[in-house]
């Protein structure tokens, strides 16, 4: 009897998370308005408050997002308290952020159409350290709205980490920085599938990829089995010349899955491929590129 409880409990939680009609995700702010309720009424230390108020009454998605992100109340507090100019800039754009769901929605209709096995978890809007503007964890797509000053720029984001919603878990601390370039620049791919290009993520970014694409690839040809922490964070995070933009990996990537896109003659095949490869030095060959 316990066995079977313990199994339909699994079943149930597991289809919480993969619902499939777009129509039954919820987008869910309610952590927004805590946060600005707590910083306009705390009394005394900010760090208890919001530990009172924003982090312990917080959604299953701000508990999540608390660990690599967030750390701790005091560390919000100290950091809200140092920037508090800028919360303040971007607040009315963080409180209208449900305005996005119908555009979400039916975007979200046409993943599906050219992914049928798509899967659409909830997607939690959050207030955070400045540090993140959106990952994918268990309870759904959590999104940093104290990064965008128009809510609106956040579709993109909220995409992205949709896709990586549907990818396998194959990442960890010792994986290559090919694998890892791959695995963002693909979610960039499906995403510009979805939006127009010229809205995508990182416009610097891309448009110095095309500029200087065969210099990038030589380069990146040279370390991408990389394993180094320090050389995958030039890459894909930041570090870059003054010169270049940051997440020039993700470009890589993205070209990558769009010359196998290209190469395909059965596009929703080909984006099953992009969205569930297992091994990045067999997708590079496969996808033909470079072809420059």
């Amino acid at each position: 009897m316990i066995r079977r409880l313990i199994i339909l409990l699994l079943i149930v939680g597991c289809g919480s998370r993969l619902n499939t009609n777009p129509d039954e995700i919820q987008i869910i702010t309610s952590d927004i308005d805590r946060f600005w309720s707590t910083v306009d009424n705390y009394e005394g230390d900010l760090s208890n408050a919001l530990d009172k108020e924003y982090i312990k009454q917080g959604t299953n998605g701000l508990k999540d997002f608390i660990p690599e992100r967030i750390i701790s109340a005091e560390a919000l507090a100290e950091h809200y308290l140092d920037n508090k100019e800028y919360y303040n800039s971007i607040r009315e754009s963080t409180l209208q952020v449900e305005k996005v769901k119908y555009e979400i929605i039916n975007i979200l209709y046409e993943f599906k159409e050219i992914y049928p096995k798509a899967k659409f978890p909830n997607i939690y809007y959050i207030i955070g350290k400045m540090n993140s503007g959106g990952t994918a964890k268990n309870s759904g797509l959590l999104i940093g709205a104290e990064m965008f000053k128009n809510y609106e720029e956040s579709i993109i984001t909220a995409i992205h980490e949709l896709i990586h919603y549907q990818q396998p878990n194959i990442l960890s601390f010792r994986v290559s920085l090919l694998t890892k370039s791959l695995r963002e620049g693909c979610a960039d791919f499906i995403t510009s599938l979805l939006i127009d290009e010229e809205k995508r993520m990182k416009p610097d970014t891309y448009k110095y990829g095309y500029i200087h694409e065969k210099k990038l690839w030589e380069e990146f040809y040279a370390v991408m089995n990389s394993k180094d922490s320090d050389e995958q964070y030039i890459w894909l995070y930041g570090g870059q010349a003054e010169d270049r933009p940051m997440m020039l990996g993700y470009f890589i990537g993205n070209q990558i899955a769009k010359s196998y896109y290209n190469k395909k003659s059965d596009k929703k095949q080909a984006i099953y491929d992009i969205i569930n490869w297992k091994n990045s030095n067999k997708f590079l060959i496969a996808s033909g590129y470079p072809n420059f």
